[in-house]
């Protein structure tokens, strides 16, 4: 069982709902943070294993990430965190 005050409520972590802003390709891009046991990349549910998902991990809003990927290993990825919903709380950049 999960235990959610282990969750953190100002930084991502598992059971987030991520949006991100791919610098690269200027398109907003959601992710959940799963357990590798119910990542599903076509849905966005991502692991909190892979390379995106240890690079999402206690971020907050406004941080800028780089992350390289298998599929990209000579070209990294930049991505910078628009909002984030955990089970205690909506955060957003405004403005």
């Amino acid at each position: 069982m999960l235990n959610l005050t282990n969750i953190p409520k100002d930084r991502a972590g598992y059971g987030s709902r991520i949006i991100v802003l791919d610098t690269q390709k200027d398109v907003k891009v959601e992710y959940k943070l799963v357990s590798s046991e119910e990542a599903d990349v076509e849905k966005g549910m991502i692991s909190t294993t892979s390379p995106i998902g240890r690079a999402l991990l206690n971020k907050k809003v406004g941080d800028e990430i780089q992350v390289s990927t298998p599929l990209a290993r000579k070209n990294s990825r930049s991505f910078g965190l628009l909002r984030f919903t955990t089970s205690h709380s909506l955060h957003h950049i405004t403005g």
